[in-house]
């Protein structure tokens, strides 16, 4: 259960002859997340190792609220990654490197500036194997479409709209600010998400100029595109996806395509996810999912199955095992967040505990 810290109200200016109270209230949040995980195939040999953030990234934050009268709010959210497993930050040089934003809603929607997720994790993230399935392992090889969260925008807009039937539109800028060269560094994104009783629909679009490559580097590095310190001129990213609950059931679908552009070259991943969670007793959960993925004649077919068991509401032990096999031009299977096999084949087998506050 979260923790909420209520503030005192603080009296603010006088409102048609009366007072007005302005209230505030901040919640503390967080998930921790370590599990012994044995990897099949890494650089051609076998390894156990203890992993963290694999059923949800560990993280901290706060998330705070202030209502300043007539339907107007004030904003905020601070949130940071660290490794259960080190205790180290997952960056070293963000405290909030997940997001820090503040801003103002209403019954316009809400802006917020400062650090955040773009759309493409934002709306079509929720509906991805990883998210859905609650496997790390799960997202797409190099994680190129950000479903993972691990590219922020900084320097950032955003505008999102009040739900409208159950339709809510978002867009947003990251400003480059590099004078002269307004579009050098400047991400955008948009998109728009749907939700109705069991569905959930949602279409939405990233393009980041000047991005190294980073955390895709070691995916690219074993087709011959590129490394960590690699620059796109431009990574364009295009999400779409469904899911939909009946009974027992929560299943989910999602498509995503990436085009990045080099100074050289191009090439385009394109990545499809199916998956499906069975609630089959009020503590336990089966998640089974498939995904492919291409990257010109590198193809890489995912195969999944976990089991989560509910210790508490807030506690859960959970068995999971997620296994790649690569074909066509790609010669190592790579599985997110594990390195790269010396082989085509990857199996990953998890057993951990998540905790959530």
């Amino acid at each position: 259960m979260k923790k909420h810290i209520y503030a005192a109200a603080a009296t603010v200016a006088a409102i048609t002859g009366g007072a007005a109270q302005a209230q505030s209230n901040v919640t503390v949040y967080g998930s921790l997340d370590a599990g012994v995980a044995y990897v099949s195939n890494l650089n051609g040999q076998s390894t156990v190792r203890v992993d963290q953030g694999t059923m949800q990234p560990d993280r901290f934050g706060f998330r705070g609220v202030e209502d300043l009268g007539g339907g107007l709010k004030a904003v905020f959210q601070l949130e940071g990654g660290f490794a259960t497993d080190t205790g180290a930050s997952i960056n070293a040089s963000k405290i909030f490197n997940r997001t820090s934003m503040v801003g103002l809603s209403g019954n316009f929607g809400s802006v917020t500036l400062g650090n955040m997720p773009d759309i493409v994790f934002d709306y079509a993230g929720k509906l991805s194997n990883g998210f859905q399935l609650t496997n790390f392992y799960l997202f797409h090889p190099g994680n190129l479409d950000t479903l993972a969260n691990t590219y922020q925008f900084t320097n950032a807009v955003r505008y999102t709209s009040p739900s409208m039937n159950g339709l809510t539109v978002s867009a947003m800028v990251g400003m480059g600010e590099q004078p002269g060269d307004s579009s050098k560094g400047r991400n955008t994104s948009a998109g728009a998400s749907y939700v109705n009783g069991p569905l959930r629909l949602a279409l939405a679009y990233s393009k980041q100029n000047d991005r190294a490559a980073g955390y895709a580097g070691t995916f690219l590095g074993t087709l011959g595109l590129g490394n960590a310190g690699t620059v796109f001129n431009s990574l364009t990213t295009w999400a779409a996806g469904g899911g939909y609950k009946v009974g027992d059931w929560r299943l989910n679908a999602l498509y995503t395509q990436n085009t990045v552009d080099l100074p050289a070259s191009s090439f385009k991943q394109k990545n499809a996810d199916l998956g499906a969670a069975w609630n089959y007793n009020p503590l336990n959960t089966l998640n089974l999912g498939f995904t492919n993925s291409k990257l010109g004649g590198a193809k890489y077919n995912q195969f999944s199955i976990g089991n989560a068991y509910a210790l508490s509401k807030r506690s859960e032990f959970y068995v999971q095992a997620a296994y790649q096999k690569a074909s066509g031009t790609a010669r190592f299977a790579l599985q997110n967040n594990t390195g790269a096999a010396d082989g085509k084949n990857q199996l990953v087998t998890t057993v951990g505990v998540h905790h959530s506050f």
